[in-house]
Protein backbone atom coordinates (compact mmCIF):
# COMPACT_ATOMS: atom_id res chain seq x y z
CA UNK A 1 0.00 0.00 0.00
CA UNK A 2 2.71 2.10 0.99
CA UNK A 3 4.41 1.70 -2.52
CA UNK A 4 1.14 2.84 -4.34
CA UNK A 5 0.71 5.67 -2.67
CA UNK A 6 4.27 6.78 -3.02
CA UNK A 7 3.79 6.19 -7.21
CA UNK A 8 0.26 8.13 -6.80
CA UNK A 9 2.36 11.23 -5.45
CA UNK A 10 5.27 11.02 -8.11
CA UNK A 11 2.76 11.02 -11.12
CA UNK A 12 0.65 14.14 -9.74
CA UNK A 13 3.70 15.89 -9.04
CA UNK A 14 4.74 14.68 -13.01
CA UNK A 15 1.36 16.11 -13.97
CA UNK A 16 1.70 19.22 -12.22
CA UNK A 17 5.04 19.68 -13.47
CA UNK A 18 3.44 19.46 -17.05
CA UNK A 19 0.35 21.64 -16.68
CA UNK A 20 3.24 24.40 -15.05
CA UNK A 21 5.53 24.32 -17.91
CA UNK A 22 2.64 24.03 -20.79
CA UNK A 23 1.39 27.42 -19.39
CA UNK A 24 4.77 28.86 -19.36
CA UNK A 25 5.73 27.78 -22.65
CA UNK A 26 1.98 29.05 -23.80
CA UNK A 27 2.12 32.35 -21.81
CA UNK A 28 5.95 33.51 -23.38
CA UNK A 29 4.59 32.93 -26.87
CA UNK A 30 6.65 30.08 -28.23
CA UNK A 31 4.12 28.36 -29.51
CA UNK A 32 2.44 31.14 -31.08
CA UNK A 33 5.81 31.94 -33.07
CA UNK A 34 6.53 27.94 -33.48
CA UNK A 35 3.14 27.67 -35.52
CA UNK A 36 3.78 30.85 -37.35
CA UNK A 37 7.11 29.49 -38.42
CA UNK A 38 5.40 26.40 -39.56
CA UNK A 39 3.21 28.40 -41.64
CA UNK A 40 5.90 30.03 -43.20
CA UNK A 41 7.71 27.22 -44.36
CA UNK A 42 4.65 25.36 -45.53
CA UNK A 43 3.86 28.54 -47.78
CA UNK A 44 7.28 28.58 -48.90
CA UNK A 45 7.26 25.04 -50.58
CA UNK A 46 3.79 25.13 -51.54
CA UNK A 47 3.34 25.03 -54.97
CA UNK A 48 0.43 25.47 -57.61
CA UNK A 49 -1.29 21.97 -57.78
CA UNK A 50 -4.18 22.94 -59.61
CA UNK A 51 -2.98 21.12 -63.57
CA UNK A 52 -6.14 22.40 -64.86
CA UNK A 53 -4.50 26.05 -65.46
CA UNK A 54 -1.84 24.55 -67.84
CA UNK A 55 -2.46 24.18 -71.15
CA UNK A 56 -1.91 20.66 -72.52
CA UNK A 57 -0.18 19.36 -76.08
CA UNK A 58 -2.97 17.23 -77.71
CA UNK A 59 -0.33 16.00 -80.58
CA UNK A 60 2.67 17.00 -82.74
CA UNK A 61 2.62 15.96 -86.70
CA UNK A 62 6.16 15.73 -88.28
CA UNK A 63 6.11 15.65 -91.68
CA UNK A 64 9.43 13.77 -92.06
CA UNK A 65 8.50 11.00 -89.56
CA UNK A 66 11.64 12.32 -87.63
CA UNK A 67 13.60 10.83 -90.96
CA UNK A 68 16.25 12.37 -93.00
CA UNK A 69 14.91 14.16 -96.07
CA UNK A 70 16.15 16.49 -98.46
CA UNK A 71 12.81 18.78 -98.59
CA UNK A 72 11.01 21.25 -96.12
CA UNK A 73 9.97 19.95 -92.68
CA UNK A 74 6.29 21.12 -91.08
CA UNK A 75 5.35 20.23 -87.55
CA UNK A 76 2.03 20.92 -86.41
CA UNK A 77 1.34 21.20 -83.52
CA UNK A 78 -2.24 20.87 -81.50
CA UNK A 79 -2.61 22.31 -77.96
CA UNK A 80 -5.50 22.54 -75.79
CA UNK A 81 -6.03 24.81 -72.89
CA UNK A 82 -9.35 25.91 -70.55
CA UNK A 83 -7.94 29.55 -70.88
CA UNK A 84 -7.33 31.24 -74.48
CA UNK A 85 -3.79 29.59 -75.98
CA UNK A 86 -1.47 33.20 -76.67
CA UNK A 87 1.42 31.37 -78.35
CA UNK A 88 2.96 28.27 -78.84
CA UNK A 89 7.34 28.22 -78.54
CA UNK A 90 9.82 26.35 -80.28
CA UNK A 91 13.15 25.99 -79.26
CA UNK A 92 16.97 23.94 -79.97
CA UNK A 93 18.16 23.92 -76.42
CA UNK A 94 15.21 24.57 -73.99
CA UNK A 95 16.82 28.32 -73.29
CA UNK A 96 16.18 30.50 -75.87
CA UNK A 97 11.95 30.47 -77.32
CA UNK A 98 10.77 31.25 -80.47
CA UNK A 99 7.47 32.74 -80.57
CA UNK A 100 4.39 31.67 -82.81
CA UNK A 101 1.36 33.17 -82.57
CA UNK A 102 -2.47 31.52 -83.83
CA UNK A 103 -4.26 33.36 -86.19
CA UNK A 104 -7.25 33.55 -84.04
CA UNK A 105 -6.49 33.22 -80.31
CA UNK A 106 -9.01 30.23 -78.46
CA UNK A 107 -8.52 27.36 -76.27
CA UNK A 108 -8.14 24.52 -78.78
CA UNK A 109 -5.20 25.79 -81.16
CA UNK A 110 -3.29 23.78 -84.25
CA UNK A 111 0.04 26.05 -85.47
CA UNK A 112 2.36 24.57 -88.09
CA UNK A 113 5.98 25.17 -87.93
CA UNK A 114 7.73 25.11 -90.78
CA UNK A 115 11.15 24.54 -91.36
CA UNK A 116 13.29 24.78 -94.58
CA UNK A 117 16.88 25.02 -94.12
CA UNK A 118 19.95 21.96 -93.50
CA UNK A 119 19.99 20.96 -89.69
CA UNK A 120 19.96 17.99 -87.85
CA UNK A 121 18.55 19.13 -84.27
CA UNK A 122 16.03 18.19 -81.69
CA UNK A 123 13.00 20.51 -81.60
CA UNK A 124 11.36 21.26 -78.17
CA UNK A 125 8.14 22.92 -78.16
CA UNK A 126 5.70 23.89 -75.39
CA UNK A 127 2.21 26.39 -75.77
CA UNK A 128 1.68 29.38 -73.61
CA UNK A 129 -2.00 30.63 -72.43
CA UNK A 130 -3.43 33.80 -71.40
CA UNK A 131 -2.62 33.71 -68.06
CA UNK A 132 0.87 32.86 -68.33
CA UNK A 133 1.00 29.02 -67.68
CA UNK A 134 2.89 26.68 -70.14
CA UNK A 135 2.70 23.20 -71.08
CA UNK A 136 5.24 20.55 -70.43
CA UNK A 137 7.63 20.54 -73.06
CA UNK A 138 7.15 18.05 -76.55
CA UNK A 139 10.16 17.23 -78.30
CA UNK A 140 10.84 16.11 -82.00
CA UNK A 141 13.95 15.76 -84.37
CA UNK A 142 13.85 17.85 -87.52
CA UNK A 143 16.34 16.36 -89.74
CA UNK A 144 17.03 17.75 -92.97
CA UNK A 145 19.97 17.55 -96.07
CA UNK A 146 19.59 19.94 -98.70
CA UNK A 147 23.56 19.73 -99.40
CA UNK A 148 24.64 18.07 -102.77
CA UNK A 149 27.21 15.84 -102.40
CA UNK A 150 30.34 17.02 -104.01
CA UNK A 151 32.02 15.32 -107.21
CA UNK A 152 35.44 15.81 -108.75
CA UNK A 153 36.91 14.60 -111.49
CA UNK A 154 40.45 14.42 -112.76
CA UNK A 155 40.51 13.04 -116.36
CA UNK A 156 43.89 11.46 -117.91
CA UNK A 157 44.14 9.77 -121.64
CA UNK A 158 43.49 5.98 -120.53
CA UNK A 159 41.38 6.62 -117.34
CA UNK A 160 39.29 8.85 -115.24
CA UNK A 161 39.64 9.66 -111.15
CA UNK A 162 36.50 10.39 -109.56
CA UNK A 163 35.86 11.26 -105.72
CA UNK A 164 32.59 12.09 -104.32
CA UNK A 165 32.32 13.49 -100.86
CA UNK A 166 28.92 13.79 -98.68
CA UNK A 167 28.29 13.97 -95.23
CA UNK A 168 25.05 11.82 -94.94
CA UNK A 169 26.62 9.18 -97.30
CA UNK A 170 26.42 8.26 -100.47
CA UNK A 171 23.97 6.18 -102.57
CA UNK A 172 25.04 6.06 -106.16
CA UNK A 173 27.41 7.58 -108.90
CA UNK A 174 25.41 7.95 -112.51
CA UNK A 175 27.37 7.94 -116.01
CA UNK A 176 25.03 9.22 -119.22
CA UNK A 177 26.09 9.46 -123.15
CA UNK A 178 23.40 12.10 -123.22
CA UNK A 179 22.85 14.01 -120.35
CA UNK A 180 19.38 12.48 -119.98
CA UNK A 181 19.61 8.59 -119.50
CA UNK A 182 21.72 7.48 -117.03
CA UNK A 183 23.49 4.21 -115.92
CA UNK A 184 23.19 4.26 -111.95
CA UNK A 185 26.70 2.50 -110.22
CA UNK A 186 25.37 1.97 -106.64
CA UNK A 187 27.63 2.78 -103.39
CA UNK A 188 28.25 3.54 -99.97
CA UNK A 189 30.07 5.89 -98.13
CA UNK A 190 31.07 9.44 -97.26
CA UNK A 191 34.34 9.86 -99.10
CA UNK A 192 34.54 7.95 -102.28
CA UNK A 193 37.58 7.31 -104.82
CA UNK A 194 37.18 5.26 -107.90
CA UNK A 195 39.19 5.33 -110.80
CA UNK A 196 37.62 4.30 -114.05
CA UNK A 197 39.68 2.72 -117.40
CA UNK A 198 38.79 2.83 -120.55
CA UNK A 199 35.54 5.60 -119.44
CA UNK A 200 33.58 6.16 -122.70
CA UNK A 201 30.63 8.39 -120.58
CA UNK A 202 30.42 11.95 -121.55
CA UNK A 203 28.18 12.85 -118.03
CA UNK A 204 29.01 12.00 -114.18
CA UNK A 205 26.62 12.93 -111.33
CA UNK A 206 26.38 11.83 -108.09
CA UNK A 207 23.48 11.18 -105.76
CA UNK A 208 23.59 11.52 -101.90
CA UNK A 209 21.41 8.68 -99.75
CA UNK A 210 18.38 11.33 -99.69
CA UNK A 211 18.20 11.96 -103.48
CA UNK A 212 20.06 15.32 -103.36
CA UNK A 213 22.30 15.23 -106.73
CA UNK A 214 25.48 16.89 -107.50
CA UNK A 215 26.56 19.04 -110.25
CA UNK A 216 27.07 17.19 -113.86
CA UNK A 217 30.52 17.48 -114.96
CA UNK A 218 30.84 16.98 -118.40
CA UNK A 219 33.95 15.30 -119.74
CA UNK A 220 36.07 17.22 -122.36
CA UNK A 221 37.29 15.11 -125.08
Amino acid sequence: MKKEKINILIFAVFLVLVIFLSYVIFKSGITGKLKGDLNKTTSLIRTDSNQSYYPVIKYVINSSGEKLVNNDVSVTVNTFSKYNITSVEYSFDKKNWHEIKPKKVSKDVSIKINFKKTMRKTVYIRSVNEIGYKSYFYKTKVNIDKTKPHLSVIKNNDYIVLRVLDKNGIRSIEYSLDGENWEVEEIEGKDITLRKDEFNYKYIRAVDVVGNISKIKKLSK
